[in-house]
């Protein structure tokens, strides 16, 4: 892939990924990023230009991303724990019930 190509890709990839986990579709998001990769891994360590600008706001998406990622599972963590506690909660009502 040409380089100004691969550029390119990398920047319309990291762009659906901010979309797909502005609207908590993290599953769509982790398959892009698994797209994205082996493109970021094909470049160079020496960047110039127009190239690392891109790949600089790459990396302050991907830092953003990041943190909303771990957001987003302490909040369904403690949704779950919350949904295990109701659960248990009406598993005891209907043995109380029973009687």
């Amino acid at each position: 892939m040409e380089f100004a190509t691969c550029i390119d890709r990398i920047w319309q990839l990291t762009k659906s990924i901010e979309q797909a986990t502005a609207v908590g579709e993290w599953e769509r998001a982790a398959e892009l990023a698994s797209e994205r990769s082996p493109l970021l891994m094909s470049l160079s360590a020496q960047q110039a230009g127009a190239a690392l600008d891109v790949l600089t706001q790459v990396h302050a998406i991907d830092t953003r991303i990041a943190a909303e990622a771990q957001l987003a599972q302490t909040e369904l963590g403690a949704e779950y724990r919350a949904a295990m506690q109701a659960a248990g909660h009406a598993n005891q009502y209907q043995r109380v019930a029973q009687f």
